[in-house]
């Protein structure tokens, strides 16, 4: 693996940070754009993204770290050394989703909307922090025999599911067929909802080939998030598609 980059004096700038900037920066781009060409005030959207990123870096964080307390509890200002450890997505969907949803009925915006902007976009944005997470050897699979197994920086030398790289190729599939999508979704938050759905649902299976001990009874804990983020999405469109089809007859 490669997760440094390059060093300036002391400081150590990984690969998985270069990724994690590039991925907000690239995906605030994306979905600022895609809102001016929606009709949209970009001063709006430039504001809401600005509010969702500071929001769920920091949550994205605590979730981490409460997930592995054990590890933090004797050292509280190791929660904010952001060297050690790292984030947890489905803290960050959740608090970011939030701070939208908040953002959107204090300035007249429309949710759903809002939303289906930003679905193609979280689903690259998480495509790419995965591969810094390949370089930089964490979230790493379980020891395998496989022409394209290999080994990760932070376990040991053994060949591995790379699993990071499974997460970030499915990211970038979740992301074009969003893209393909996005005119033909339906309600408004149509299109966020399939991309949790889907999103949870490839979260739940390569969870199986990911090397980690956080079980809450048969499933890891990122597996019985999963189910329960796509047991909620699945609902939801399920709920709307059935009362739009009434209202219709």
């Amino acid at each position: 693996m490669f997760p440094e980059l390059f060093r300036l004096g002391s400081l150590s700038i990984s690969v998985y940070g270069v990724m994690l900037g590039a991925a907000f920066a690239l995906c605030t781009l994306g979905f600022v754009h895609a809102g001016g060409k929606s009709g949209l005030a970009q001063e709006k959207l430039w504001d809401l993204a600005l509010l969702a990123t500071v929001v769920a870096v920091a949550a994205a964080r605590l979730f981490y770290v409460l997930a592995a307390l054990p590890v933090y509890r004797h050292n509280l200002l190791s929660w904010f050394d952001l060297r050690h450890g790292g984030f947890s997505f489905f803290g960050a969907l959740a608090a970011g989703t939030a701070a939208v949803l908040l953002y959107a009925g204090c300035h007249g915006l429309q949710p759903g909307k809002i939303l289906d902007l930003a679905a193609p976009f979280l689903a690259l944005g998480y495509a790419l922090v995965r591969v810094g997470c390949f370089f930089n050897g964490c979230c790493f699979g379980l020891p395998a025999e496989l022409p394209w197994a290999l080994p990760a920086a932070a376990a040991d030398n053994l060949p591995r599911h790379p699993t990071q790289l499974y997460a970030s190729v499915a990211g970038f599939m979740l992301f074009l067929f969003l893209l393909v999508r996005r005119k033909q979704s339906g309600f408004p938050g149509r299109l966020f909802l399939e991309f949790i759905f889907l999103y949870c649902s490839c979260r739940f299976v390569i969870e199986f080939f990911r090397e980690t001990d956080d079980f809450w009874r048969i499933f890891t804990i990122a597996q019985t998030a999963a189910l329960a983020g796509a047991a909620v999405a699945f609902a939801a469109i399920l709920v709307r598609s059935r009362i739009i089809m009434r209202r219709r007859r």
